[in-house]
């Protein structure tokens, strides 16, 4: 558009003229524009105007509406062949309409910003009609003078939730606009442009302060009287896409570099507190049988990283979530795995698609919501396929964390031995060494594992614990890294290491039970601790 409106039916090739023009016909001097700024202007015709705002409507190729930057609202039901003049009666001249909305659930309904403050009049206007147009509602009540709105959209699922974006941030209404509150959260206040809803998510364009994204605003859609009275609420989850990202994509970026972090990946489960909770909050992640594969409580403890001891930035270290007991609005992410079968030590495998349920439990009530969990869109592989992976990686990880229990053991004596060591008599001594060779020689372990960046040496045979327990971890990884069926050598490699695992696990019960006693009968004769599994 410019005076008048186009429209293309070959991608921009040709345009077609489909109205006359709709700007104002005579021009009129603004009030607080003195004379000389006035008569200053390279145009002498009596339009000034240009057509500001399209907006199709959502239900009829041939509903139009435009609105002009010199406060004109134009509405055309037949593709352009007649137009009604539908401005509001208190539109003046030089009202901006910055942006129509068409209503997304009704033909009739359209919803208008106008922006005045060109007239040093800097307070909200937003304007909602209901009939096509011939009646409107000035709806700007909740937005304080001074932040003139550029931009109002509705929401595509929730008749009646609109947001709004003004000069200096965000607003939202839950009535169709009768009253408005603010949005803002951690926006810096700035000029908000424009505003669409993209699926769940709400994403903003600033003036000059970049794209912000909301994500996952199902919570907004869901909130009423109901939840607004409620001691605690768990609203229904948005569907959780299973995306795998790269588990390493290269050192992470100086904190001067201009970076957003990518909303994470799983299930956002968000639950409203009344009052910060007596005892501990609970969130379970229960499969369609009713299985609890995930228990988290506000009360269990972070394991965060102690940067006496870390090898790297804290920059590669993911700050632990927390199951916030707190009074107010709380999210929480369930990252699609189930729990680790050697109790987080390492990711548990991930869910396949389907339905699950989550419990959050309060103050001794509970409350439960259904919710999806879908394939990435871009993967072709079929449920039987991601299912046969889930199998094999559960059995992978069950025979990872029998051997990782018996390396634990393993390293465990050897920093008994070391301990000992100093404080036994000689031959004593001389059996804790001879013992500890034995172990090191049968696992290929050691007290102190080799630090980060150092090379260690290569495994000197395949039926170690130390090699097996790497091995699994690794065909683990390689099982979970692509979504499809797991292939022929994956499951050839697992029969392989199964065996040789079992051998290696009955070789060390063997070596516990023959050697363990004697040299623990010799510790308690000189007086000293025994060895502990």
């Amino acid at each position: 558009a410019n005076q008048h409106l186009f429209r293309t039916t070959d991608g921009g090739k040709h345009g077609a003229l489909i109205s006359p023009d709709l700007t104002r016909k005579t021009l009129t001097v603004p009030s607080n524009l003195d004379p000389v700024t006035a008569a200053d202007s390279a145009i002498t015709t009596a339009r000034r105007g240009v057509i500001y705002a399209i907006a199709p409507s959502r239900f009829n190729d041939h509903d139009i509406w435009t609105g002009t930057d010199d406060g004109l609202i134009w509405h055309t039901r037949d593709g352009g062949k007649h137009w009604q003049n539908v401005t509001p009666v208190a539109l003046s001249p030089w009202s901006k309409v910055g942006m129509i909305e068409a209503g997304h659930f009704n033909a009739d309904t359209a919803y208008a910003a106008i922006d005045r403050h060109r007239l040093d009049d800097y307070k909200p206007y937003i304007y909602r009609t209901r009939d096509g147009g011939k009646h409107w509602t000035e709806i700007s009540n909740g937005i304080p003078d001074g932040s003139f709105v550029n931009v109002v959209r509705e929401d595509p699922v929730r008749k009646g939730l609109l947001y709004a974006g003004t000069e200096l941030g965000m607003y939202v209404s839950f009535d169709d606009g009768d009253h408005w509150q603010s949005l803002q959260q951690d926006l810096p206040v700035t000029s908000v442009r424009d505003i669409t809803v993209h699926q769940d998510d709400l994403v903003i364009a600033t003036h000059g302060r970049a794209f912000w994204v909301m994500d996952d605003i199902t919570p907004l859609r869901q909130l009423d009287a109901q939840v607004k009275h409620a001691d605690a609420w768990l609203y229904q989850p948005a569907v959780a896409y299973r995306i795998k990202l790269a588990s390493f994509t290269g050192t992470p970026l100086h904190r001067d570099e201009p970076t957003a972090a990518n909303p994470p990946v799983g299930a956002y489960l968000d639950y409203y507190l009344k009052t910060a909770a007596h005892a501990s909050v609970t969130l379970d992640i229960l499969d369609s049988n009713g299985k609890v594969l995930r228990h988290y409580a506000s009360t269990d403890k972070q394991h965060e990283p102690d940067l006496q001891k870390i090898n790297a930035t804290p920059d590669w270290f993911h700050e632990p979530q927390v199951l916030a007991a707190s009074a107010g609005m709380h999210r929480f992410v369930w990252d699609l795995r189930e729990a680790a079968l050697d109790h987080g030590q390492s990711p548990g495998v991930w869910v396949v698609p389907g339905t699950y349920r989550a419990r959050l439990t309060a103050d001794g009530h509970a409350y439960t919501q259904t919710f999806t969990v879908r394939e990435d869109p871009r993967v072709t592989a079929s449920q039987a396929d991601l299912e046969k992976q889930y199998r094999l990686a559960r059995q992978i990880e069950t025979q990872r964390v029998q051997i990782a229990t018996a390396s634990k053991q393993a390293v465990g004596l050897l920093q008994q031995i070391d301990d000992l060591r100093a404080r036994a008599p000689a031959g004593v001594a001389t059996q804790l060494a001879a013992f500890g060779t034995a172990v090191t020689a049968m696992t290929e372990l050691h007290a102190v594992p080799v630090a980060y960046g150092i090379p260690g040496s290569a495994p000197a045979k395949v039926t170690s614990l130390h090699y097996l327990e790497n091995a699994l971890a690794a065909l683990q990884d390689a099982v979970e890294s692509a979504d499809t069926a797991p292939t022929a050598d994956a499951v050839a490699g697992f029969q392989k290491q199964a065996a040789a695992s079992q051998a290696a696990l009955a070789a060390w019960s063997t070596f516990k039970s023959e050697r363990l006693p004697p040299l623990n009968t010799a510790l308690q004769q000189a007086g000293l601790p025994v060895l502990k599994l």
